[in-house]
């Protein structure tokens, strides 16, 4: 394959050049890429400036720069290639700080090479996807809000729970003529200074996802509107008010003068019937009644007609000439209605067969043709008159201009069309189900299996998963409340079709209602489309945060950069009481901890106010040499718990890809008890301690005083068989004051808490530097960090000592480390005379040996402090082996190698 012919350009930046070539083997084999490598940071920037990479790898800990440092520059370029941490270090700060940085993904080294390999490939693969997928998703999003500023009508976006604007199309910017994205909507739109008493957002958020329908009449714009209001997910994750909003002033005004027109001609003709009956009791009551008649027809505003009985106009109110163009009513009196002003004049046939079926028609809706031929719509309500002898003279009516109407209801349709369109075209699949039963399913869910979604309505949703998650989730449906959340983006698989093939997908569930039923509705992603989704929403602010924060044991809480709760862990629901649906979306996170309101080291991190950190914390608010920007700091809080406790607390800022601060995070531990034991240790300690050292001084006072009185005796002794009572004497004051001085270093055993320490520096220290000459020494393998009591360098420096006191001939010392069975092994050896088999397990007792008997004794013993063992198993004769075994979770390496 020639180079050009790779489709992906792949970055690999590590100081172990041998990890390169490995690294850069197996992806360009298993993988459609094309790896370049690079040994530094900055030999990395070098060629970044100078190549195009669809992805970069990076190793964290390398000699100029770190991973995260060489991240910082490249993200400070505003470049968004997709971005890999590949590397021994497993800490959660480095995670944290990787992540915060704008990294992709975070891989640990270590473990079977090939598997390990085959998951950097699949995750530099998922992130160039990733990378792909927000571009083309952004794309869309503009074409979307493209189609919104087309609009003429109002159509914005806010904050359900804090009213700021997010969003105003073009159309309603040019009316505003001024800038509201960022304010809030009561003050711009309403000029109130509190949320409005008609706001919708209640009951959107309560019938969501349906949206809510109703008319308002805006007195700052003194003008009337029909709105859709619903509630939609904005990309940042949060859910938002949309609002469209046309305007229906001139229709509202037209309906109302119509109405009140409609009013005043059915008053008219009441009273017109009552005149009629009158004008056989009097004619002047008849003048008057067709004047009044005369005065009601010329200022209708809808048109009162009268035809004959072959359909030709005979009478007809001056309105008509508005309706219909005509400038007199001699182009109008006479001629046939259906043949000269119907648009289709077979819809007369229509008009008569209803009007003979029951005498009279109302509402009938016929489009009528003005003078320049263009259409105008209009209702008539018409019935029979008849002549005197009771045969028909012909129809009489009223026509009214529903024109406007029309074009109000044609606009609705419009939107709801709008609405089903984007339901049909999006890439996720959506559906909806009642009683197990799928009632509606866009294109995109059935063609992801393979079908019409004709053929799957009224078939059951379950048959299209998977049997290993088809159980879970009937049980999860059945068992649901309702207007609750089911799943979100859990990951299952639907059958296609063709072969059972299964389609990996991403499936959300909740309940609600459709057509008045209780309904389950289902959105999925598929595998590809993940991506598609910019997790810009829902990875950074459910999926990665869930996993790391929400099922941690550790009890956290996220805030974000109004100090208002986004996350709040279960850890920390069962640990404080509150559960986090009364507290997220609040800014009440001190009801967990204080009495009173007050800023937590949460808000003070987020302020960036480092002298309200002492006002607050005092000297226990201590800044982490781990993580920028974050702050740690233990308290009791005595109100808390049957008698107070204490706690260990870390805030640390939340940052997005771009570097920007979105929120901080808080981190709670309970030492309580740890506090407790170490007080009272330090107690009991200081106590033992004060009498061990005046003890052991009022010993050493009184050997001093034998053995000066020892020496006077000595000088006045001439006779040898004397003195040779002398000398065991001697001896024993000897042998208490290495005792004395073994309970001096004993008594200092276990004071201190276990710490890490690393253990070639221990070797350097304890057993190089006390190397007598002649001595060779090596070691192999020891770039470990231990987990012991601070007396661990005595361990070494005691072994030195067993060689060189009782080895005889140590001419070399050796010490190296292995791991097997999750332990470490670390072995001691010379090349001296060894240790006797009847011996091997008697010399770590207490006063066995040559000398005092305490070097090893006292080895044991600091080593069991953290549970780790010793023992002797070196062949006799051909030098001494110590076996030191460290547990599990004791040891650590400090760089990762790979077999």
């Amino acid at each position: 394959m020639s180079e050009s012919s790779f489709s992906q350009q792949i970055l690999y930046v590590d100081d172990e050049i041998f990890l390169l070539d490995l690294c850069r083997i197996f992806l360009e084999k298993e993988g459609d890429f094309k790896v370049d490598t690079a040994i530094s940071g900055k030999d990395a920037l070098k060629k970044i400036s100078n190549n195009k990479y669809d992805a970069i790898i990076s190793d964290y800990e390398m000699p100029d720069m770190n991973g995260v440092e060489l991240l910082k520059i490249i993200r400070s370029e505003g470049k968004i290639i997709p971005f890999i941490i590949f590397t021994g270090k497993g800490r959660e700060e480095v995670v944290i700080e990787a992540l915060n940085n704008g990294a992709d993904f975070y891989l640990q080294k270590g473990g079977d090479p090939i598997a390990q390999f085959a998951e950097l490939k699949s995750k530099v693969e998922h992130a160039i996807r990733q990378k792909k997928a927000e571009f083309a998703l952004q794309q869309e999003r503009e074409q979307l809000l493209s189609i919104f500023d087309s609009l003429e009508q109002f159509v914005y976006v806010s904050d359900i729970n804090t009213y700021e604007i997010l969003y105003v199309n073009q159309y309603f910017q040019n009316v505003l003529n001024k800038d509201v994205i960022g304010k809030i909507c009561y003050e711009e739109f309403q000029n109130n200074n509190a949320p409005c008493s008609f706001c919708t957002n209640q009951i959107i958020t309560e019938q969501k996802p349906k949206p809510y329908s109703w008319e308002f009449y805006n007195p700052v714009l003194e003008r009337y509107f029909s709105i859709i209001d619903r509630v939609i997910r904005w990309p940042d994750g949060r859910e938002v008010r949309l609002e469209v909003a046309s305007d229906i002033t001139e229709t509202k005004k037209a309906l109302n003068e119509l109405n009140a027109a409609y009013e005043e001609i059915a008053s008219s003709e009441d009273e017109l019937k009552h005149q009629f009956e009158e004008l056989i009791e009097s004619k002047e009551r008849l003048k008057e009644s067709e004047e009044r008649y005369r005065s009601v027809i010329e200022n209708a505003q809808d048109v009162i007609y009268q035809s004959d009985e072959k359909g030709r106009i005979i009478m007809a109110s001056p309105s008509i000439l508005s309706l219909l163009g005509y400038e007199s009513m001699d182009e109008i009196i006479g001629k046939n209605i259906a043949e000269n002003f119907y648009l289709n004049p077979e819809n007369r046939d229509e008009f008569v067969k209803k009007l003979n079926e029951s005498g009279s028609v109302s509402n009938f809706e016929v489009v009528l043709i003005k003078k320049d031929k263009t259409p105008v719509y209009v209702s008539t309500n018409s019935h029979y008159y008849y002549k005197g002898n009771g045969t028909v003279a012909g129809i009489e009516g009223n026509f009214r201009d529903i024109t406007d109407i029309r074009a109000a209801n044609l606009s609705l349709l419009e939107k709801e069309e709008l609405y089903r369109f984007l339901v049909e075209h999006i890439e996720d699949g959506v559906f909806i189900v009642q009683d197990d039963i799928l009632v509606f399913c866009n294109n995109t869910f059935a063609k992801t299996i393979g079908y019409d979604p004709d053929e799957l309505i009224g078939s059951v949703i379950f048959d299209y998963f998977g049997s290993e998650n088809r159980d879970e989730l009937i049980w999860k449906c059945h068992n649901a409340e309702e207007f609750s959340v089911i799943l979100e983006s859990y990951e299952t698989c639907l059958i296609h079709k063709k072969n059972n093939q299964k389609i990996p997908v991403l499936l959300s569930l909740r309940i609600s209602h459709y057509k008045s039923k209780k309904a389950c509705i289902g959105t999925t992603h598929s595998a590809i489309a993940i991506c598609d989704q910019v997790e810009h929403s829902l990875r950074e602010s459910k999926s990665m945060l869930n996993a790391i924060l929400q099922e941690s044991p550790i009890p956290q809480f996220v805030i974000d950069k109004n100090h208002q709760i986004i996350y709040w862990n279960h850890a920390l629901e069962k640990y404080s009481g509150i559960n986090s649906r009364e507290i997220i979306g609040t800014s009440e996170h001190w009801r967990a901890f204080y009495k009173n309101k007050r800023p937590c080291l949460v808000d003070l991190v987020l302020e960036n106010t480092v002298q309200d950190l002492v006002k607050w914390y005092g000297d226990s608010a201590k800044k982490s040499y781990l993580v920028d920007d974050a702050y740690s700091a233990i308290g009791f809080f005595s109100h808390l718990g049957k008698q107070g406790i204490w706690l260990y607390f870390t805030g640390a800022l939340l940052r997005d890809i771009d570097g920007n601060v979105w929120g901080a995070l808080e981190t709670l531990e309970d030492i309580t008890d740890q506090m407790m034991n170490e007080e009272g240790l330090r107690q009991a300690n200081k106590k033992l301690n004060l009498l061990a050292d005046i003890t052991r001084h009022d010993i050493l006072n009184t050997l001093t005083v034998l053995t000066g009185a020892i020496d006077l005796i000595r000088d006045e002794i001439t006779d040898t068989k004397t003195m040779n009572y002398i000398n065991p004497v001697d001896k024993a004051l000897n042998t208490i004051y290495r005792q004395i001085l073994f309970t001096r270093d004993y008594q200092n055993l276990g004071i201190t808490a276990p710490y890490w320490q690393h253990l070639s520096e221990l070797i350097k220290e304890h057993v190089i530097c006390n190397l007598p000459s002649g001595i060779l020494f090596s070691n192999k393998y020891c770039e470990y960090e231990l987990y012991a009591d601070g007396l661990l360098g005595r361990v070494f420096s005691n072994l030195l000592d067993n060689s060189i006191r009782h080895g005889e001939h140590v001419s070399h010392i050796n010490i190296t480390t292995f791991e097997r069975d999750n332990s470490l092994f670390i072995h001691y050896s010379d090349d001296g005379i060894g240790i006797p088999v009847s011996m091997k397990e008697r010399i770590f007792e207490r006063g066995v040996g040559s000398h005092t008997g305490y070097g090893l004794f006292l080895t044991k013993e600091i080593l069991s402090l953290t549970s780790i063992s010793i023992c002797e198993i070196g062949i006799p004769g051909e030098g001494a082996l110590f076996e030191i075994t460290i547990p599990e979770k004791f040891f650590k390496k400090i760089h990762q190698y790979l077999p």
